[in-house]
């Protein structure tokens, strides 16, 4: 096989005796979460369900659009570095499709949700408009979900054509469309290389564009009266940092499960843990630029979202784990290069940051909607998170059975 990468390692030959096994759990774990969601939605609309659903919904869907984000952004900063890392990344974006199922389920709940479904906003009647804000989210998420899966299909054609070539991969139904038409590896990739240098830079902008809309449609319309012209800024940058975080848990587990050896060496865990550390920067940045001019405007109808969650005392912990989680852990740990350049350091900094994440979107959306003081973290918020987790490790399972995970002129760099 022409390039540097066996078979095994591009197809990922690490999961095919333990595919079976692993889903059997993933799905044992995703039973639960549902039953829990379904009996709590048709209980007269459940609050606790919903809100609990809505932040996964925010935390799994970006997860999963900011795989193909991240490859664009080393594509269009000409990061070579990040070439043979960049299948592992792109995988997560194969969530993106159910997420926008999800979201639609989302709308079977939306007067428990949005208050103004119930008791609409006269000023604001236009944009906070049920069909408006579906319509208006649904598209957002299908072109950015378009442009996704033809970066990947330009981006996994070179190598899906070459590993079917070489009779390393079954010729299925999905191989022989991405491959229909393919007129050599090294045509291909030239090809491919010249349509992802324009692809690229569009699916960051409007991934900018989505996203802030996805800040200030699911996040901010939760609290009608509340606003801050900031926040779709520092909506995509956190998503962003969640995605790289959650890129560099990806690519250094596989690391050790698969054994990819050189391919994936010392040198790619510095530059992520460089990207982690420096989106940690830019999030704090956008998280103090939006607390200071909020807390010194003191503007009733904009403080009000601060104040419960810094002055109330049963939200306070989960506001300094977020704080500590995703800014001042990850910057003290990441200061030295050692920390970065290892996995078996990097690997707890950015599981802590995906953490701290986690309970940063629960801290945007829960307090809005719980109706009671002690904040709802228990048993249906477990199982319904743990569900979405196994539904989206299903997914990347379904990718690595029949993607390659390696770029096939990978190399040791």
């Amino acid at each position: 096989m022409d390039g540097n990468v066996s078979a095994e390692k591009a197809l990922a030959g690490c999961m095919a005796g333990s595919s079976r096994v692993l889903k059997v759990l993933l799905y044992l774990m995703l039973l639960p979460g549902a039953v829990v969601f379904a009996i709590g939605a048709l209980k007269n609309g459940e609050v606790r369900v919903w809100e609990i659903y809505l932040v996964n919904l925010l935390f799994w869907t970006g997860l999963s659009h900011a795989g193909v984000v991240v490859s664009a952004l080393i594509h269009t900063t000409n990061g070579k570095w990040g070439k043979n890392i960049r299948h592992i990344m792109e995988g997560l974006s194969l969530f993106s499709p159910v997420a926008l199922v999800l979201f639609l389920i989302l709308f079977l709940g939306a007067d428990v949700v949005f208050p103004w479904v119930k008791e609409p906003v006269p000023e604001k009647e236009f944009w906070l408009n049920l069909t408006h804000l579906f319509v208006r989210q649904n598209v957002n998420f299908l072109v950015l979900d378009i442009l996704n899966l033809t970066f990947l299909y330009r981006s996994f054609r070179p190598d899906i054509g070459l590993l079917e070539k070489e009779g390393a991969i079954r010729s299925g139904r999905l191989v022989r469309w991405i491959t229909r038409g393919w007129s050599g590896y090294e045509e291909e990739k030239e090809r491919s290389a010249g349509i992802l240098r324009w692809l690229s830079p569009l699916i960051l902008f409007v991934y900018v564009v989505v996203y802030s809309m996805v800040g200030y449609d699911l996040v901010m319309s939760l609290d009608p009266y509340w606003y801050s012209t900031l926040f779709g800024a520092y909506y995509f940058i956190t998503n962003l940092y969640l995605g790289i975080a959650g890129a560099t848990v990806t690519v250094i587990v596989l690391t050790y499960v698969c054994k990819l050896g050189d391919a994936v060496t010392e040198s790619h865990f510095r530059d992520l843990g460089l990207m982690i550390f420096v989106f940690c920067l830019i999030a704090l940045d956008f998280f103090w630029s939006q607390y200071l001019v909020i807390w010194y405007g003191n503007i009733p109808e904009e403080i009000s979202f601060l104040v419960e969650r810094i002055k109330d005392p049963h939200w306070l912990p989960y506001s300094l784990l977020v704080l500590a989680f995703c800014f001042i852990l990850p910057f003290v740990l990441l200061l030295s290069r050692a920390a970065k350049q290892h996995r078996a350091t990097l690997l707890p900094v950015a599981c802590l940051v995906m953490v701290g994440m986690w309970f940063e979107r629960y801290l945007l959306v829960t307090p809005t909607l719980w109706p009671g003081e002690a904040p709802p973290l228990g048993f249906p918020e477990l199982v319904m998170t743990l569900a979405f987790l196994s539904g989206f490790v299903l997914v990347y399972v379904w990718f690595m059975e029949r993607f390659p995970i390696l770029p096939c002129d990978a190399g040791g760099s």
